[in-house]
């Protein structure tokens, strides 16, 4: 199928551009984050800017935003130079990010959050508190949200709802450009229409949106056009209806994915068992009969199941986070009690837990520091820091997983979200761990750094690694695994076994029925 090629021949009409970026550059060190990168918005234009992680796109939302700014090369806006000076700066020019990680104060109100940068006050030149609420309750009517109170506190509302929270405080500032940042990354299904509804409607009003998603799915839904990036490189911009999400994938990546991702490594001979859980009930539901399952070396065995099924607590309750009620644990078949992490730990047991940004990892810390977070004892003596050894052992490690990143004395935070996702898995692969678990290992990660992790994985479990996988994509498990438990209200429903696999067979156990024949029971 034909596509747009914005090198060749740019997808938008000249005398329709908003905002246009030519030959931008911009350098951290010695690093090129972006080199050269073209593009344009419409206005009125729903934009995705896809590629994978490092390939450019956060630093550009940041330049665009005033938080960087650039080396080289020009941004046209409404026919006017445009180098903001400041996040306030790009605001004033009507140039707004809801950023993936949310900019909301929890203790403050909704109403309080969504006119922070511009308090009503009354005649004295005090808050005007009604018309504050008054204006906050226009913002939520207008993206649909009726049912929220604007003086309850932030912290009272679920994730999602601050999302949406996010979007109505931009609205309010009188976006002419709203970049939406992994905006559903948090949402249910219903609340991803819900969003959907509110891009088409601000999209009726003028607004420019510029959508950055890992989900091509989501994007061929509310796009106009796509640009993708590679490299610190826009390598085209397409018309949704002239390419297809595979010809945006290969543009991405640079390559085939489909073939690498469906590949199961060679068979080899599993070894004994590595971790066995028996009866193992969680402390988030008492009352269940608990979880059985014989996890062994070489092997990768996925958890799959509905939302709420048990499977996090299950890896939390064998990790020691959160002890379990009742049950077994059976380390190389010898039972342990793990008081907490430190013992797991000591057991040989790592967990790359879900939420790498509050559990993973210290933004803020060196990428090193991060590194060696969990093997101290092999980068200080005597309590002291050996900080050649703590570098020399990050290099290696980021050799290993070809991380993309400055310095190692760069914070974690400098680095996109799959290089930050494999700076959690060499944390732990510093300690050579036995049995790693595994929670939800790609979440937010594109498709070339998935194939990357899934490369990691599958290695781990040639060298004789025990793999305990949880994830809600099922491709994901049926790419990683050897075989897939069933989860269901905190309980094993079934196992399906490789030649078995198939969405059908895993949604049919997780909804509580029988799969059609093949099914290999637990």
């Amino acid at each position: 199928m034909a596509a747009a090629s914005l090198a060749a021949a740019p997808a938008a009409a000249p005398d329709r551009a908003f905002l246009t970026v030519e030959g931008l550059k911009k350098h951290f060190g010695g690093v090129k984050a972006l080199d050269g990168v073209s593009f344009s918005l419409d206005e009125g234009e729903v934009h995705a800017l896809v590629g994978e992680n490092g390939a450019g796109k956060s630093t550009l939302i940041k330049i665009l935003s005033g938080v960087f700014p650039y080396d080289a090369g020009q941004i046209v806006l409404a026919g006017e130079a445009y180098r903001p000076l400041s996040p306030h700066d790009a605001k004033d020019h009507g140039v707004q990010v809801v950023h993936q990680e949310f900019n909301l104060l929890e203790h403050l109100t909704i109403a309080e959050n969504i006119s922070i940068e511009q308090l009503p006050k009354n005649s004295f030149g005090l808050l005007d508190r009604k018309e504050m609420n008054r204006r906050a309750r226009k913002a939520l009517d207008a993206i649909g949200l009726t049912d929220v109170d604007v003086t309850a506190p932030v912290r009272s509302l679920g994730i999602a709802h601050r999302q949406l929270v996010e979007i109505a405080r931009a609205l309010q500032s009188k976006s002419r450009i709203l970049i939406l940042d992994e905006p559903t990354a948090t949402l249910t299904e219903r609340e991803t229409k819900r969003l959907f509804d509110i891009v088409a409607g601000i999209k009726a009003d003028g607004v420019t949106v510029v959508f950055v998603s890992h989900h091509l799915d989501e994007v061929f839904a509310i796009c106009d056009r796509v640009t993708v990036f590679r490299n610190g490189k826009t390598i085209a911009t397409d018309l949704i209806s002239e390419t297809t999400p595979e010809g945006v994938v290969q543009r991405m990546v640079g390559r085939k994915l489909a073939a690498e991702q469906e590949e199961h490594p060679d068979r080899h001979a599993l070894g004994e068992s590595a971790l066995r859980l028996e009866n193992l009930v969680t402390a988030a539901n008492p009352g269940s009969t608990g979880v059985s399952l014989d996890l062994r070396y070489g092997e990768i065995v996925g958890i799959s199941g509905l939302v709420g099924a048990g499977r996090t607590e299950i890896l939390r309750g064998i990790f020691g986070i959160d002890p379990p009620q009742s049950g077994k644990i059976f380390r190389d078949g010898a039972e342990v009690r793990f008081k907490g992490p430190r013992d797991a730990i000591a057991a040989g047991i790592g967990f790359v837990t879900e939420d790498r940004k509050d559990e993973g990892l210290i933004l803020g810390m060196p990428i090193a520091a991060n590194i060696s977070l969990a093997n101290m004892g092999s980068v200080s003596r005597s309590g002291l820091l050996k900080l050649a050894e703590e570098t020399r052992q990050a290099v290696a490690s980021a050799a290993r997983l070809t991380l993309k990143y400055g310095r190692t004395s760069d914070p974690a935070s400098s680095l996109s979200g799959g290089n930050q996702q494999k700076v959690v898995l060499a944390k732990w692969l510093a300690r050579n761990p036995k049995v790693l678990l595994l929670d939800e290992p790609t979440r937010g990660v594109d498709v070339g750094a998935k194939a990357e992790i899934y490369a990691i994985l599958k290695d781990l479990a040639r060298e004789g690694v025990a793999l305990l996988v949880v994830s809600s994509e099922m491709p994901e498990l049926m790419t990683l695994a050897d075989r897939i438990l069933v989860l269901a209200e905190h309980e094993i429903q079934g196992e399906v076994k490789r030649p078995d696999f198939s969405e059908e067979n895993i949604l049919k156990l997780a909804y509580g029925q029988t799969p059609g024949a093949g099914e290999n029971d637990k």
